[in-house]
């Protein structure tokens, strides 16, 4: 009877969590085409829900899932250096027993984009990957993986 009333209750908390506490927006698409072989700078934005977080890109030995992005092959993108995050805030986090870096509100993410040579001209799309772990100070979510995606002109 006990295990009943805690698997109900359980379920009676995630059904009160949300779905998705983080939604994620690419921003600041270049303004003009832009050439095959050229490089731009885009805005991935994660708005985090109040009363959550999400984590660094930082990894951390024994810690939390790292937030992570990339922009996946088979497209003519690719990063063109490392992606720019802003400063976390480092809190100790007793789940974890250890300082934590995190993002709370709203994160913006700068990627250096590159187009490949061989991009044929266009509308093309940019598909940009994040994965990460939205947490509050009750529980974790299970990670999850979401693709935004962002329309990209290349120009003759």
């Amino acid at each position: 009877m006990r295990k009943l009333f805690l698997t109900a209750a359980m379920a009676a908390y995630l059904t009160a969590a949300p779905a998705d506490p983080v939604v994620w927006k690419l921003q600041n698409p270049p303004a003009a085409p832009v050439k095959a072989g050229a490089r731009f700078n885009v805005k991935l934005l994660a708005a985090v829900e109040d009363g959550w977080h999400l984590y660094s890109l930082k990894p951390m030995a024994e810690g939390p899932i790292p937030t992570r992005i990339w922009i996946a092959d088979g497209q003519p993108f690719s990063l063109a250096g490392t992606v720019q995050s802003p400063d976390p805030q480092v809190m100790l986090d007793a789940t974890f027993g250890m300082e934590v870096e995190l993002y709370e509100g709203e994160a913006v993410f700068t990627l250096p984009v590159k187009v490949a040579a061989s991009a044929a001209p266009g509308a093309q799309k940019l598909v940009v990957s994040a994965s990460y772990q939205s947490c509050n100070n009750k529980l974790c979510l299970p990670p999850k993986t979401v693709k935004v995606e962002l329309p990209i002109t290349v120009g003759k």
